[in-house]
């Protein structure tokens, strides 16, 4: 059997992206687009990120050879139930969502059937600075020459495992192996904290004196600042799932504030300089380190290279190529 159908559930930006790098491979496969939103799939179909809509959830999932879940952590806490049943024997299941120990909890728990591997694929370089996160700007090269994060179930097949590496592939990421509970923990530096300083930003200016006329000035800083707080449940989430993990974070963050603080109360406006060019410096040092992405010690392999996967999933990575 070829894996022709690609099944996305859940419509983002980043999903759609995952779609169009799909269709710009070589190879040949249906792809359907499934969300609680119908606005959202239609609008993936008309960038031609998927090939059809499907409203039914079940439907959408007992079609697929490949199942993609980017779901935030929440939602796929509660839909996960409600598909488990309905995978294919010979299905990978893809789960893009934010936290990899959640999701494979609920894998082990709800996943009757198909393999299960935690993936994440990580921005490039120039996505990240890219600023914007609207569907319609959604590109097939979001994720080239960055990484491509796999966490896979104890009990997924090598040759599943083998799929979802090139699936990175695809997409433009080098594969990177992490243990799920690492990367959640590094999860609360990285989005939790973000996430939770925005709604103090926000919460700040408006409470403040005259918040209208400042909000009415308000420009890309903040906005991108407070950008997280389009989803606010999903931050909620994040900061109660682990937390021991998101107090520590926390406390590192206020620390960090309450030595800002002590530089401009104290007026040493070298020292506050010195400081502050020293954080740029190394900030600047890692977006090239991104852009570069060579800090991930692994030798690469063409994706049209026929490999274990094949066995599994018929010749997915080898199959009808399309007409040139």
């Amino acid at each position: 059997m070829k894996a022709q159908t690609v099944t996305i559930i859940g419509i983002n930006r980043a999903s759609a992206a995952i779609g169009l790098a799909l269709k710009a491979s070589p190879l040949e496969m249906n792809i359907i687009g499934h969300d609680a939103d119908r606005a959202q799939s239609e609008a993936a179909k008309a960038i031609n990120a998927i090939d059809k809509t499907e409203w039914n959830l079940i439907s959408a999932v007992s079609k697929a050879d490949i199942l993609v879940l980017a779901l935030s952590a929440a939602e796929l806490q509660e839909t996960f139930p409600l598909f488990g049943e309905d995978v294919q024997p010979h299905a990978l299941v893809l789960d893009f969502s934010s936290l990899k120990g959640q999701g494979l909890v609920l894998a082990q728990k709800h996943l009757r059937r198909g393999h299960y591997v935690g993936v994440q694929a990580v921005l490039s370089a120039t996505a990240l600075l890219d600023g914007r996160l609207d569907l319609a700007t959604a590109q097939a090269d979001m994720f080239r020459d960055s990484v491509f994060c796999l966490m896979p179930a104890a009990t997924a097949e090598p040759k599943a495992v083998e799929t979802a590496v090139n699936f990175g592939r695809i997409l433009g990421g080098v594969p990177y192996f992490v243990d799920p509970h690492e990367y959640d923990s590094l999860l609360q530096g990285i989005a939790t904290i973000p996430g939770l300083m925005a709604a103090a930003v926000f919460s700040a200016v408006n409470q403040a004196t005259g918040w209208r006329d400042i909000l009415r000035f308000a420009d890309l800083p903040f906005a991108l600042t407070t950008a997280p707080l389009q989803d606010g449940t999903e931050i909620a989430h994040l900061a109660l799932h682990n937390k021991p993990a998101t107090l520590r974070w926390l406390d590192a963050f206020i620390g960090e504030l309450q030595t800002m603080r002590r530089l401009v109360q104290q007026d040493e406006p070298e020292l506050l300089h010195a400081t502050l060019l020293d954080l740029q410096i190394r900030r600047a040092k890692w977006l090239r380190e991104r852009d570069e992405n060579n800090w991930v010690e692994i030798a690469t392999q063409d994706v049209e290279t026929r490999g274990l996967s094949e066995q599994m999933l018929g010749s997915w990575l080898g199959g009808k190529r399309k007409k040139e």
